[in-house]
């Protein structure tokens, strides 16, 4: 047999090790489905999806333990924030409907519905970190290794504990690489599904009117198509933000850079305005307009952001995604936007979060010391 030519042969590496992390996780994954045995969300989304589907959009109105009663796939599912309605789009949890369905007919046994849902996300997040690293590794070594000190190790940690956050990022990738190879048409309706899928995605807003201004500047008729097929996505999220008014105040808000402890003069809101505001300044003296525009994004998700889970770190490490679409390979070879933009995810993280191990490895600690921070 022939050996691989090297141009293959990173591409065969991630395979592999991406099955291999695939194994371990079958192999180490709790009844519940997440490697630390102790996060449930993908639990709720399973009985939040039968909800929306026998109950419609009551799940925004009534809180869980009303909104989702009697319709729960096996008692795990019970009592999981009973008091709290739901805060994501609708397209986001049907993806947990099959699972949660085969569940509650008796088609699978929970153990096995549990396990398979996170096991479905993790392979979700393998494969946007697989298409991050693609967009990062014309760009150097700098810019690879936030990709691989950062960006993987959130989204593997993210979903082996069955955070379905994950999901976001794959369409959002998948359009910057339609954008980089000049398909601006499908890069807008990749990132209507996007929106779609989580509010977090968000920081995906300037990568959307960039590829929309480009499609238009090619092909007006195909602006208008792309537009209105991105836009319907965009409305099914836009029904449930507006279903969900007067209810997020059932979420703590225990973000430490919430908009609400920066009006109390909190320290570390300001501090994360502040470096983010330089940070936006520097890319765009430097002429990456939507790279700075996706550092404002993902400062505005951070400071409306309620709650400040690890797993809500993912916006933080999209504008260095929106770099490498923008900057051209052939540019001047230098360090310091990937320096600049990808020091600013990991200390943005690091006042947004306040984990010992920033939130790109805490999870990997907790899961290994048996507990959660």
């Amino acid at each position: 047999m022939s050996p691989l030519p090297r141009s293959a042969r990173v591409p065969a590496l991630v395979a592999v090790l991406g099955l291999a992390l695939l194994g371990v996780h079958a192999g180490v994954a709790s009844p519940t489905g997440d490697i630390s045995d102790h996060y449930t969300d993908h639990l709720r989304h399973m009985s939040e999806a039968q909800a929306l589907v026998e109950r419609g959009f009551a799940i925004y109105r009534a809180p869980y333990a009303e909104a989702a009663q009697g319709l729960h796939p096996c008692p795990d599912h019970i009592g999981l924030f009973p008091d709290r309605t739901a805060p994501y789009p609708p397209l986001g949890i049907l993806l947990h409907w099959p699972l949660g369905a085969l569940e509650r007919a008796g088609k699978l046994e929970p153990a096995t519905a549990h396990r398979l849902m996170a096991l479905l996300w993790l392979a979700v997040g393998l494969a946007a970190g697989a298409l991050g690293l693609v967009l990062l590794r014309p760009h150097g070594r700098w810019a690879l290794a936030g990709g691989f000190l950062l960006l993987l190790p959130l989204l593997i940690g993210m979903g082996a504990n069955g955070f379905y956050d994950v999901v976001y990022l794959l369409p959002g990738a998948a359009g910057l690489l339609a954008l980089v190879r000049g398909r601006p048409g499908l890069a807008v309706v990749l990132l209507g599904v996007c929106a779609a899928l989580h509010f977090r995605a968000l920081v995906f807003a300037p990568a959307g009117l960039w590829a929309l201004l480009a499609t238009w500047r090619a092909r007006r008729g195909a602006a208008i198509a792309t537009g209105a097929v991105a836009a319907l996505f965009i409305l099914s999220a836009a029904a449930s933000a507006a279903a969900l008014q007067g209810t997020l105040e059932t979420i703590p808000a225990h973000n430490p850079v919430h908009f609400s402890h920066l009006l109390r003069g909190k320290i570390a809101p300001v501090l994360f305005v502040v470096f983010s505001v330089a940070t936006f300044g520097y890319l765009l003296r430097i002429r990456h307009t939507w790279s700075a525009l996706t550092v404002l994004a993902a400062a505005l998700v951070a400071l409306l952001d309620r709650s400040h889970g690890y797993w809500h770190a993912l916006p933080l490490v999209v504008p260095p995604l929106v770099l490498a679409a923008e900057r051209s390979p052939t540019a001047e070879p230098t360090a310091r936007p990937w320096q600049i933009t990808w020091g600013w995810a990991l200390v943005a993280s690091a006042l947004a979060f306040r984990l010992p191990f920033t939130p790109y490895w805490q999870w990997l600690v907790d899961a290994a010391m048996r507990r959660v921070t």
